[in-house]
């Protein structure tokens, strides 16, 4: 019987180290995903947040201390294992499932399944590899006293101990081998995107419709989002849901999506590196194109302003001579982009004449509690219009798609009337008659207010040029009490401080209630608050978005307040991970 001791618990103990490592993994794969699966940036979060093991850690330090230091017989040795192994089990029970869990729940996408069955495969093999080791007579045998017999329980409880410590080191290096797995995996990946890419080459070449790509710092949905309405008026218009603007996410919707019966294409181009819009460009040859911002955003991934215009001029550059260029007049950038460009037929549209000529022109804004109503100077006209539309950023992208499809042929008037019935893009400064309750994430046992609020939903992204839009909005709406809740911007580089400082100051002027979300951005907030004069009772600190809401909806608002969500930071930059 004693010669299964030793087999038995072995077993018992490598299964709930998978099982740890399986339920961990999950969670170090949903940053990885949320990092489009860029391992340096991933690394990067992993070092700025110390998001190394820590649970398993302790339990195998356990069983490494319990194993080596302390005498029992065989069985004793045996019992304490499995009690080290079933406790390290409880803890993966206990992980936070991610595929359910967390504002960007992980997604198993047939690439996020070959990265992680890799990374599995590789602890397995390397806890095979410790096993055969043992077996082969290596310094490790003594792990299986069945195997010859003759082992006493002191070879037993070190061979334990170098069995946790084995596990120690695997929980700690599981990131790493995640990201191994992922390495491994590049020049498959690679050459299963260019196959998928070929066919969406394929398609676009039988269905030949009008392209019209849209790229900027920010601005390229909504703009994406308003043009496909005006454009479906009068034909088929093919485009990407949501976000959707990598090459390999464009190649997948042609592939599914794409009729015969489109007549133009509205292709969204996120601009991951310099030279990926000019790689979407070999995958859609646009015959037009709108730049909506040359802005400060992601100067994290481009290190400079000027680097960001390099790479949205990757756009334009693809235009053929005849191709249309319209592009954004308020941007220094934007236009030093049309004067490069002069052998397009380029439009220049904004909203403020004094940074230089405009074909369109955009003035005369009237914010109210249901939209915005404007004026528009187009081609010695004046048109007037309305819109569900607010703030300054979200206006700009009407009149981008305004000025793109008069261009095209369309009437001005019926470009209006879709405007002014357009839906605003979830979560891009849309405006919410809606009850207290609404706020209210999770009951706490404490019922929320009676009342309504005007609810100003900017949580999708933000940015200097849309965080002072939104505010300059959330001044001049009426209601009674004017609250923001924001966790600050990201991807400013070296900005994002003094950024984030200076819109805080512009909130302190006005606004009842500041809430100041996580730790991202908590001290250059609220440096800008205190500047700014906003008193202490005005503000207070949450650690995430749901506490936030829930303390407004259960304590503070009452009928006819205003709250202002500005951005929602995904969980890499609101969650402190706990391992």
């Amino acid at each position: 019987m004693n010669e299964l001791v030793g087999p038995i618990t072995t077993l018992i103990c490598l299964g709930s180290a998978y099982f740890f490592f399986y339920r961990r993994l999950l969670r170090y794969m949903q940053f990885l995903q949320q990092e489009d699966y860029e391992s340096s940036r991933f690394l990067d979060w992993l070092m700025q947040r110390k998001a190394f093991d820590r649970r398993g850690s302790l339990i195998s330090l356990a069983g490494i201390a319990l194993d080596y230091f302390v005498p029992f017989p065989l069985l004793g040795i045996a019992g304490v294992n499995v009690a080290v192994a079933a406790g390290l089990a409880y803890m993966a029970e206990r992980e936070e499932d991610p595929r359910t869990a967390g504002k960007l729940a992980l997604k198993m996408t047939e690439r996020a399944k070959r990265i992680f069955n890799l990374a599995c495969t590789i602890f397995i093999l390397s806890e095979l590899a410790v096993v055969f080791y043992g077996l082969s007579g290596g310094s490790l045998s003594h792990m299986f006293p069945a195997a010859t017999g003759d082992r006493t329980a002191f070879d037993f409880k070190i061979a334990m101990a170098g069995f946790w410590l084995t596990q120690l080191v695997a929980f700690f290096a599981e990131p790493l081998i995640l990201v191994l797995a992922n390495a491994l995996l590049e020049p498959y990946e690679k050459d299963l995107q260019e196959g998928f890419a070929n066919e969406a080459r394929a398609v676009i070449g039988k269905v030949h419709p009008f392209v019209i790509g849209i790229t900027g710092s920010y601005g390229k949905t909504s703009s994406k989002v308003l043009l496909t309405d005006i454009l479906n008026s009068v034909a088929p218009t093919f485009t990407t849901p949501r976000s959707i603007n990598s090459y390999m996410g464009v190649t997948r919707e042609i592939r599914e999506r794409m009729k015969p019966q489109h007549k133009y294409a509205v292709i969204e181009m996120g601009a991951y590196y310099t030279g990926s819009i000019k790689r979407m460009c070999t995958l859609t040859p646009p015959n037009a194109a709108i730049v909506t911002a040359v802005g400060a955003m992601h100067l994290e991934r481009f290190g400079s302003q000027e680097n960001v215009f390099k790479a949205k001029s990757e756009l334009p550059e693809a235009l053929p001579k005849d191709g249309i260029l319209v592009i954004n007049g308020d941007y220094e950038y934007c236009r030093k982009m049309a004067d490069n460009h002069k052998d397009k037929r380029v439009f220049v549209y904004g909203l403020e004449e004094a940074n230089g000529h405009l074909d369109a022109y955009m003035y005369d804004l009237e914010p109210t509690d249901k939209g915005t109503n404007f004026s528009i100077r187009w081609q010695g006209k004046v048109y007037t219009g309305s819109t569900s539309l607010l703030g300054k950023p979200m206006l700009s992208n009407a009149l981008a798609t305004f000025t793109m499809a008069c261009v095209l042929g369309l009437n001005p008037e019926l470009v209006l009337a879709v405007i002014k019935n357009v839906k605003t893009e979830s979560n891009r400064l849309e405006p919410q008659r809606a009850a207290i309750a609404s706020l209210q994430a999770v009951r706490n046992g404490k019922p929320p207010r009676d009342g309504n609020i005007l609810r100003l939903n900017d949580a999708y992204n933000s940015n200097p040029q849309g965080f002072n839009g939104a505010l300059e909005v959330l001044q001049r709406v009426s209601g009674k009490r004017k609250v923001l809740v924001t966790p600050g911007m990201i991807e400013l580089g070296e900005r994002q401080f003094e950024e984030n400082k200076n819109c805080a100051k512009t909130a302190a002027a006005f606004c009842d209630l500041v809430i100041v979300v996580g730790g991202t951005n908590k001290q250059a907030l609220v440096e800008g608050l205190n500047e700014g004069g906003l008193s202490a009772d005005k503000l207070k600190q949450v650690d995430s978005m749901r506490e936030a809401l829930n303390f407004l909806a259960e304590d503070y608002c009452i009928d006819g307040d205003v709250v202002l969500i500005e951005n929602d930071l995904p969980d890499l930059y609101e969650a402190v991970p706990t391992f």
